[in-house]
Formats: structure tokens, C-alpha cells, sequence
């Protein structure tokens, strides 16, 4: 699993959050947008925005995170 690396590795700058599309707690805006869209699932979330399935290698969400805290 890539959550203990990753907290390790930005501690709390990097918010990690699961949850089960059938949970009744499940915002009801969010199975809406799954449905309608036909999202995949899993779903990846980076900074709000969602990532493909293929982002969920440690590697390549370290690449994205590491590119949203870049400063020029």
C-alpha cells in the first residue's frame, strides 16, 4: 500500500482519504457524478483533481504531488 510511504514522506501535506462507493455516508453529489460520468473506480483524487487509475504507483503519485509543491 502507498499511504505509509507517503506519509512518511510528506507527512500531513498529503491528506489520504478512502472511502466505499455503497458507505450510506457517501455524499450523494459524489455517487451522482460517478454515475452520471461513468467514472472509473477507484477513484484518485490529487489536490481535487482526479487522476487516472494508472497513477496509483507510489512513483508516479510522488511525481504529481512532488509537482504540485514545486515553486520557480
Amino acid at each position: 500500500m502507498v499511504v505509509d510511504p507517503l506519509k512518511n514522506n510528506y507527512g500531513d501535506a498529503v491528506a489520504i482519504s478512502y472511502f466505499d462507493i455503497n458507505d450510506e455516508g457517501l455524499h450523494p453529489d459524489i455517487k451522482r457524478l460517478i454515475d452520471e460520468h461513468n467514472l472509473p473506480v477507484p477513484l484518485t483524487f490529487i489536490n481535487g483533481e482526479s487522476v487516472s487509475a494508472g497513477y496509483i504507483s507510489y512513483y508516479d503519485l510522488t511525481r504529481r504531488i512532488d509537482g504540485l509543491f514545486k515553486t520557480e
